[in-house]
């Protein structure tokens, strides 16, 4: 048996294959079957089941009347579709066995159906055996098969069509076309023909999921431009901050959902979440094969790319239960286009299911452990003339600020190379300084491009340059005036400045990033075991436990670092239950979940970031090891020593969050005359949360710098808050296989931050918030399923906060915005091909549009460059003024330019097509067009529009498949923006020129 390498499940039988093969492909069958020839003959296995369904599916095509079978009785369903094309069947409806509505829909034809087992039926051709009895008459001998549709529970066609079911949406399957929301499936052939490895590369299929980088790593997803949720098989994960990257590559499915989740799943994200299924969910599969199956593929490729994964399942006997198991690890041990970056990750999972473990439920279960060691880096000094030419502003810091030679700057070092002046506080530090935001004669806040100029140099660089004339061998930079832009303080100090004899212009080499984190370590572990009750489709349970957990550190010389070690638990119950006694035109599916999660999380931080434009990238002295760093540049980490009286620097964040959370939804399926849907579903959700900052934290904000900071006071609160959830959908059937919908949702968010923690002034004012979607879309299924077509308009947003002072603004990863935007997408499959095209058109703004302090260079703020009066060549650019450490800006609260957020193109447009000759010889091709956007919030940096070409050759016979990878085949030339907005503009990543990767897979 050959599965389509395009996959959807199609399912093709070439030579002399077994039938049982046939139904063994996701199926339940004895070994038995496995052993018997195409010629034999094969008895039924199990007893019929008296289970009575209520179905509604009207006279059409007898194809269409089969997925409709499929999905209300919950069967998987076999048979040749050349038997059934062209056939029509009558009308079923009425409460009934799932054998008493396959008989209608097969009377007047000479088609037959046999029950395999509990789980499935296959329908064939008349045979001569005159058995009587449906349930022992042996299947027919069968001619060598074209194609064999196997009809999955709850109608999921694996034939090859895009319209397949999506169950995490709301709970509930239903197939995309009949889904009232924007959702997108990625499956693992898909994951695998199209390089779908990181979550850059799922923005080239589905749309709203373009991503800004955490100092080039992505470890969660965007969707519509807010941060997502991740859930891994319908249990929220931990938020993904971005120690390690998401392996999507390790995924079976990827299933995206954009807006808010249904009321069944709790408080999440505005923007909309992600379901992943792991490789290692074919246990429940392996049950149903007669020996064990697996896979071994092997990757190699640009910048030292190697990967190797291997997938290996089968069949056990447990005391009697039938059961599954699949193992599945994978090792990347590569490099990146940013030099010095490396992408080492390791992972692991395992996973069983057994069948009647308790009582009649099956046991899932399984163990995903993941270890990522990784560094960050990006481009930190960044100019307009960078992005357009690659035009670099070099220097490297005037004043040395490592003064004991230990190859590293302690924090008392630098306070006393390059003292502030006056009160330390967030906007006064040694190399960091705030800058008031200019207006003009009636106080309106200036855009950035009028901020006025100012003549001069720094207090500080003057004083220097008189001191040591050797640092200005010209004299041009003493002969200027002492001013330029002052920043709140009244000083810059002197650690910000570039040193004059250094300082000039270079091409920069894009694979130096200079803004450099040097070492990421992360352990992810997670369990689950889940407790299923689904034999009868009328009435299902399911009980599952989840633990999630994360044990990261971050060791960043900038000096940034953290220590984070969260971990989540989860129980949730769900039950469904089709409500009988209703009248025929009426149809309700009801649903209901309880769940309870426990957070734990605490965190040890320390801040500063000094260093993001510190290094020079063109330097003699760079080292691709270290980033660039050299001795000047290298902070004292505190997590390798936060004793500040012996060289260290210390944590500024020492804390602990602690919060629960209990909640119970129901969402209701109502079908109206066989056309009409509407779902309605309400939750509501309680939490108790605890904060508590200790006192072992440093204060950088107290002190001066003859005497820096003060020990920390400790602080804790806590509090119970609560909020409620619904939702409401309505779609129309009509002719033509088009569907409108309707959705309009409010949904409750839990108010915590990247890593996992509330603050306690979030918790004193409520920690849980509330977002809006209204949804307006069109679906269609045509040209026999083979096509899914989708558009929608849609508004979504955080609702309930019109104070930008408020707590949540700051420090919630919710961030308080309006999201309005248009997108469609086409599906289409053909048992050679497959395409797939969206376009995107969004914006975002800030809603309230909060203010607060934004990183900017010294040319934004109205410094001048110092030109030589007799050559007027630039002798001094003005950026070099600040470069040595971290300049920002107060921007004032409703400052109506700065309103919108940037760093995600507004337009977005993705193609990827792939087709397979008869030979085995394949082709894959993409290209995605994203429209020029600003860099960051003040519109310093506009970063170019792009359209990166991908494309691809496969070749496969047999077991074997072989794949070439070209990304990026034009070499265009592209950057992608940073994904917090308060470091705005700067700094950037540039994305990947052309690469290549070579894969080989074996099954067996």
């Amino acid at each position: 048996m050959k599965r389509d390498r395009r996959g959807r499940g199609r399912v093709v039988l070439c030579g002399a294959l077994q039938w049982a093969s046939i139904a063994c492909q996701g199926l339940a069958c004895p070994a038995a079957l496995s052993a018997t020839p195409v010629a034999a003959t094969v008895t039924a296995l199990a007893s019929l089941r008296t289970v009575v369904s209520h179905f509604d599916i009207p006279a059409s095509r007898l194809i269409d009347a089969l997925n409709r079978f499929a999905e209300q009785s919950g069967l998987q369903v076999v048979y040749d579709d050349r038997l059934v094309a062209d056939r029509e069947a009558p009308e079923v409806n009425g409460t009934m066995s799932a054998e008493q509505a396959m008989q209608m829909l097969l009377a007047g034809t000479d088609l037959v159906w046999q029950r395999l087992d509990d789980y499935s039926m296959v329908v064939h051709g008349p045979t001569s055996v005159g058995s009587s009895s449906r349930a022992e008459r042996p299947l027919p001998q069968l001619p060598m098969l074209d194609t064999i549709v196997v009809l999955g529970q709850h109608g999921q066609a694996e034939k090859a069509t895009p319209d397949v079911a999506s169950s995490a949406s709301f709970g509930l399957p239903k197939r995309l076309s009949e889904t009232p929301r924007s959702v997108t499936i990625l499956d693992r052939d898909t994951i695998d023909l199209f390089g779908v490895d990181a979550v850059e590369d799922m923005a080239r299929i589905v749309p709203g999921t373009y991503t800004t980088t955490r100092f080039g790593i992505q470890g969660g997803i965007d969707v519509r431009n807010s941060a997502a949720d991740t859930f891994f098989r319908g249990m929220k994960r931990l938020n993904l901050q971005g120690h390690a990257p998401s392996v999507l590559s390790a995924m079976d499915s990827i299933e995206i959902v954009r807006g808010p989740p249904s009321p069944i799943y709790g408080m999440s994200r505005i923007g909309g979440y992600s379901n992943m299924v792991p490789r290692s969910a074919h246990a429940a599969n392996g049950a149903y094969l007669d020996k064990p199956q697996g896979a071994v593929q092997t990757g190699f490729g640009s910048y030292d790319e190697k990967m190797t994964s291997i997938g290996y399942g089968g069949p056990l006997d447990l005391a009697g239960h039938k059961s599954g198991y699949y193992l599945y690890s994978l090792l990347d041990n590569s490099n990146t286009y940013t030099e010095y970056v490396p992408l080492h990750s390791a992972l692991g999972q395992a996973s069983i299911a057994i069948d009647r473990f308790a009582g009649p439920m099956r046991l899932e279960a399984g163990v995903t452990y993941q270890r990522s060691r990784t560094a960050g880096a990006m481009i930190g000094r960044v100019t307009q003339e960078l992005i357009d030419s690659d035009r670099y502003v070099r220097g490297t810091p005037l004043i040395d600020l490592d003064l004991d030679g230990s190859g590293s700057i302690s924090y008392l070092e630098y306070q006393q190379a390059s003292p502030a002046r006056g009160t330390l506080a967030a906007g006064n530090q040694p190399l960091r300084q705030y800058w008031s935001w200019p207006r003009d004669a009636n106080g309106k806040p200036l855009n950035v491009e009028r901020f006025p100029t100012v003549a001069g140099i720094p207090e500080s660089m003057h004083d220097y340059l008189d001191a040591h004339p050797e640092a200005d061998p010209t004299g041009v930079l003493r002969a200027q005036p002492v001013g330029g832009v002052v920043p709140a303080s009244g000083f810059v100090p002197i650690g910000m400045v570039l040193d004059p004899r250094s300082v000039g212009y270079d091409k920069l080499d894009l694979r130096r990033g200079a803004s450099y984190e040097r070492d990421l370590l992360a352990r992810f572990l997670t369990l689950y075991a889940d407790l299923i009750y689904d034999s009868d489709p009328a009435f299902t349970v399911k009980n599952q436990l989840f633990f999630d957990s994360m044990d990261q550190y971050k060791s960043s010389n900038q000096p940034f670092g953290d220590i984070q070690k969260p971990w989540v638990a989860e129980e949730k119950l769900t039950a469904t239950r089709d409500i009988p006694g209703v009248p025929s035109w009426l149809r309700v599916n009801a649903l209901g979940s309880i769940n309870f999660r426990y957070t734990y999380s605490p965190s040890d931080i320390c801040s500063g970031d000094f260093s993001n434009t510190r290094t020079d990238a063109m330097a003699p002295t760079w080292h691709d090891a270290p980033g660039g760093m050299t001795a000047n540049t290298t902070f004292v980490n505190c997590v390798e020593n936060s004793d500040i009286f012996n060289g260290g620097y210390p944590f500024t964040s020492v804390g602990l969050t602690k919060y629960s959370q209990l909640g119970i939804g129901t969402l209701f399926d109502v079908r109206l005359f066989g056309t009409t849907d509407l779902m309605v579903g309400g939750r509501w959700d309680g939490s108790e949360a605890r904060n508590v900052e200790f006192a072992s934290a440093y204060n950088l904000n107290a002190g001066t710098s003859a005497s820096p900071g003060a020990p920390g006071v400790g602080s804790k609160a806590s509090g119970w808050d609560d909020g409620t959830t619904w939702s409401i959908s309505l779609s129309q059937e009509l002719p033509y296989g088009l569907r409108p919908y309707l959705t309009l949702a409010r949904a409750s968010v839990i108010l915590d931050s990247s890593t996992n923690r509330i603050t306690n002034s979030v918790i004193n004012k409520g920690h849980i918030g509330q977002s809006q979607l209204r949804e307006l879309g069109l679906k269609a299924s045509l040209f026999d399923e083979r096509m899914l077509f989708s558009m929608a308009a849609y508004d979504q947003r955080r609702i309930g906060v019109t104070d930008a002072d408020d707590a949540s603004l700051g420090s919630a990863e919710v961030s308080s915005t309006i999201t309005r935007g248009a997108e469609a997408e086409l599906r289409w499959l053909s048992p050679r091909a497959m395409l797939s095209l969206y376009a995107l058109r969004q914006t975002t703004v800030f809603s309230p549009n909060r203010g607060g302090p934004m990183m900017i260079d010294a040319r934004a703020l109205g410094f001048q460059d110092v030109v030589d009066p007799q050559t007027g060549a630039i002798v001094y650019p003005a950026e070099a003024f600040l470069y040595g450490g971290q300049a920002l800006i107060v921007l004032p609260d409703n400052v109506a330019a700065y309103r919108r957020k940037q760093g995600s193109p507004s337009t977005q447009v993705g193609l990827n097509a792939a087709y397979s000759f008869s030979s085995g010889i394949g082709l894959t091709l993409g290209a995605q067009y994203l429209s020029s956007t600003y860099a960051g919030r003040l519109k310093r940096i506009a970063l170019p529009s792009s359209l990166v070409v991908d494309a691809g050759l496969f070749w496969e016979s047999g077991p074997l498949r072989i794949q070439l990878d070209i990304s990026n085949a034009l070499g265009e030339r592209y950057f992608r923006g940073r994904n917090t907005d308060s470091y705005t503009d700067y700094p950037v990543t540039a994305m990947a020129d052309r690469h290549m990767r070579t894969t080989m897979r074996f099954d067996f």
